[in-house]
């Protein structure tokens, strides 16, 4: 099996699990990454606007014999979307949700309404009919990007005052009610057909530049339901496939709300490896057409250091 993994970047840890049964390939726009250090193959491509990106990484595919192409880049995931069944063509999947489920998790009001139509809990989203009305709104209110990425841009509005100055601070601004609780994120695996294969729920203990720093995986039923009511979901949206990661809050009365969806591997996804979700033999067995029989997961704790990759000048 050999897997194609875009936009490498410092995904070290994830490249190595899937190493340890797939023939990795790694692309990037920048020769100045780490991960291709450790990849099988390394290619450079062109940046996802520029002329022949979509050209490059199918010639790659094809060169390569990639069986599975998994994007770990949001805005890739639109663009290679379009281009699956030229994917398919050369015997290439794309290991990527459809373009209804992507436009779900990529635009927070789209998530906020699919989270209503099907009764998910969720902080409430203001849309901004309702902001001319700021002053009744319950305080204190997060203000974020609409098809934002991490922590980046994210503002807590104490009161009116905070609001007029932070709404105007983010470009495209979606307005949400403050949940409080603990975090999780969920690292969920669906095979082809949308089935769960593995659904890890991991307690975010401390995050640094919108990643996970400090995680321990909790198998929390309630939250562990959440996130398999918001996948039986997404499967009657459109066609659910690969990795996806979840984020929601548990709160004090032991109420789990939903944040948001994510059509990818999560940034702390290493620690669910490390649990025993074997993500690696379960593409193998996808890829081979075999059953695939997921492994125990047991609760453990990630505590990460910098390490660094050294070059020749």
């Amino acid at each position: 099996m050999t897997i194609l993994l875009t936009a490498i970047g410092k995904r070290v840890e994830l490249i190595t699990h899937l190493k340890t049964k797939a023939r990795v390939v790694g692309v990037d726009c920048s020769e100045l990454n780490a991960a291709k250090q450790f990849v099988d193959a390394f290619y450079l491509i062109p940046a996802i606007k520029a002329p022949g990106y979509v050209e490059t990484v199918l010639e790659v595919c094809e060169k390569e014999e990639v069986d599975y192409l998994i994007p770990l880049f949001e805005p890739e995931f639109l663009i290679l979307d379009q281009h699956r069944d030229s994917f398919e063509h050369i015997g290439t999947k794309l290991l990527l949700a459809d373009k209804q489920v992507l436009q779900i998790c990529n635009d927070k009001y789209r998530t906020a309404d699919f989270f209503e139509k099907y009764s998910i809990p969720a902080p409430t989203t203001y849309h901004p009919s309702e902001w001319k009305a700021a002053k009744r709104m319950p305080y204190p209110l997060v203000i974020k990007p609409a098809s934002g990425m991490g922590s980046a841009d994210v503002y807590i509005a104490q009161d009116i005052e905070d609001f007029l100055y932070c709404i105007h601070k983010v470009k495209n601004p979606v307005v949400q009610e403050l949940v409080k609780g603990i975090e999780y994120t969920m690292d969920v695996l669906c095979d082809e057909s949308g089935n769960i294969i593995y659904n890890v729920p991991r307690q975010r203990l401390e995050v640094r530049s919108g990643e996970v720093n400090k995680s321990k995986v909790d198998l929390n039923q309630t939250v562990m339901d959440l996130s398999a009511q918001v996948m039986e979901a997404l499967n009657k949206e459109g066609g659910v496939r690969g990795p996806f990661t979840l984020q929601c809050f548990l709160d004090a009365d032991g109420k789990a709300w939903m944040l948001e969806i994510n059509p990818r591997f999560g940034g702390g996804v290493p620690l669910s490896f490390a649990a025993g979700a074997d993500y690696a033999s379960a593409l193998q067995a996808m890829c081979e057409g075999k059953p695939v029989t997921p492994g125990t997961i047991t609760e453990k704790t990630m505590l990460r250091y910098d390490m660094s990759v050294f070059l020749d000048a």
